[in-house]
C-alpha cells in the first residue's frame, strides 16, 4: 500500500505527461492513528515519569513530594517538571547530607527511562496497525 498512486502505465505510449496524485485518505488515516497513539501513550509515559521522580526522604521517612506534585502534562501531551531542581533530578543527582550526590531513587533521571518506555509502547502500538481486531 502506497500513499502515492500513479496512473496505469500504457506501454504503447513512449512520451506524454505524467500525473502523480497523493492519496490523502490514506495519509489522513495514518496521521489519525499517530495522533491516537500519542493520546494513548503519553498519559502512560507521564505516569512512568512521575513514578520515577524522586521524593525527599530521610531514614526511610518520606519528607517531600514537591517534585511529583509539580510534574504535570498539558493538553498537547507535553510533560512539565515545574520546580527549580528538575534538571538536577533528571541528571540522576540529588542533594543528600547537604551535598550533591548521585540519586539512589532515580540514578538515570526520569527522561531517559521514560523515553525508552515510550519507544516500547509506540512499537507495540505500531505493530498492531495491521491487525483489525485491535483498537487504539
Amino acid at each position: 500500500m502506497s500513499l502515492i498512486t500513479l496512473p496505469q502505465y500504457n506501454q504503447s505510449l513512449t512520451t506524454g505527461p505524467l500525473t502523480v496524485e497523493l492519496d490523502s485518505r490514506r495519509m489522513v488515516a495514518k496521521l489519525n492513528k499517530a495522533i491516537k497513539i500519542k493520546q494513548t501513550v503519553m498519559p502512560q509515559v507521564f505516569q512512568k515519569f512521575k513514578d520515577l521522580t524522586p521524593v525527599a526522604n530521610q531514614k526511610g521517612k518520606r519528607l517531600g513530594g514537591n517534585a511529583k506534585n509539580n510534574t504535570t502534562i498539558d493538553n498537547n501531551y507535553v510533560i512539565h517538571a515545574d520546580y527549580q531542581y528538575a534538571q538536577v533530578l533528571d541528571q540522576g543527582r540529588g542533594y543528600r547530607d547537604g551535598q550533591m550526590r548521585g540519586s539512589d531513587q532515580a540514578p538515570r533521571g526520569m527522561s531517559e527511562p521514560s523515553k525508552e518506555y515510550a519507544k516500547q509502547l509506540i512499537k507495540a502500538y505500531v505493530n498492531t496497525f495491521g491487525k483489525s481486531n485491535v483498537q487504539l
